[in-house]
């Protein structure tokens, strides 16, 4: 589904990504975790298509992504994606934002994108808030609205950017409620995430990145439970210690 071959990625003199390989199957869910600035968001724009890469490849169902070319327009609307600060439109309601894609985008009819909207308000939990505009829902409804957005698109795969990071601790879990859902589904999903807990329950693939790059990877229970990499077991040492984003 998603191919990253030697991705490099600089900000000027800065180094993001050095070289990162990276598979994602059909079906899979791939966590990304690591400290602040190891590049796992800067990761996910690349593969969207949000920023450029100056070497390597990124392929999503065989077509290579070029923020400049033509399949660019198609890569969009097969992988979603879901931000931390959930950039809905201030001035619709939930039910038009979750429209917005189909109709401007995929040309869907507004019959249509409004019939499938309700249905992904619904499978969210929001279906009593279809016609709440964002400044009226709390943070977390805003990320599930969010994430009915993306799905509106018919996506082959979601990019989650650390989406329950500017949540109050007490609204985290419905949303993770919505992914774990989605992951039961078999929704190909990359999550940037600081939930330890929901790393280890649902990811079929966990990478740690340090630095611009991927160190370990594996899956949950060992990159968990049996980290090799130094690096690795500092991060979780100071995280698990401390308490900070176990989910």
């Amino acid at each position: 589904m998603i191919s990253i071959k030697s991705l490099h990625k600089s900000y000027g003199s800065t180094r993001v990504l050095e070289g990162i390989d990276l598979e994602v199957d059909n079906g899979e869910v791939v966590c990304l975790i690591g400290p602040s600035g190891s590049g796992k968001s800067t990761l996910l724009r690349c593969i969207n298509g949000l920023e450029t890469y100056e070497g390597g490849d990124i392929f999503v169902s065989g077509a290579r992504v070029d923020r400049h070319g033509k399949a660019i327009h198609t890569i969009r609307t097969e992988v979603g994606m879901v931000f931390q600060r959930f950039n809905l439109f201030p001035h619709r309601t939930a039910l038009e934002n979750v429209m917005e894609g189909p109709v401007y985008v995929k040309k869907e009819s507004v019959s249509a994108a409004r019939e499938h909207a309700l249905a992904l308000l619904e499978k969210v939990g929001l279906s009593h808030r279809v016609d709440a505009y964002p400044d009226q829902l709390s943070g977390g409804q805003q990320q599930r609205v969010a994430i009915a957005r993306a799905l509106a698109m018919r996506p082959q795969a979601i990019l989650f950017d650390e989406p329950t990071s500017a949540l109050d601790p007490e609204l985290v879990g419905e949303v993770l409620s919505v992914m774990r859902a989605l992951a039961k589904e078999g929704m190909t999903m990359v999550v940037v995430t600081h939930e330890m807990a929901f790393a280890k329950e649902v990811s079929d693939k966990v990478c740690f990145l340090y630095g611009g790059n991927i160190v370990e990877s594996g899956a949950p229970q060992d990159v968990f439970g049996r980290p090799s990499h130094p690096r690795t077991q500092e991060f979780l040492r100071r995280i698990l210690n401390t308490g900070e984003s176990t989910g």
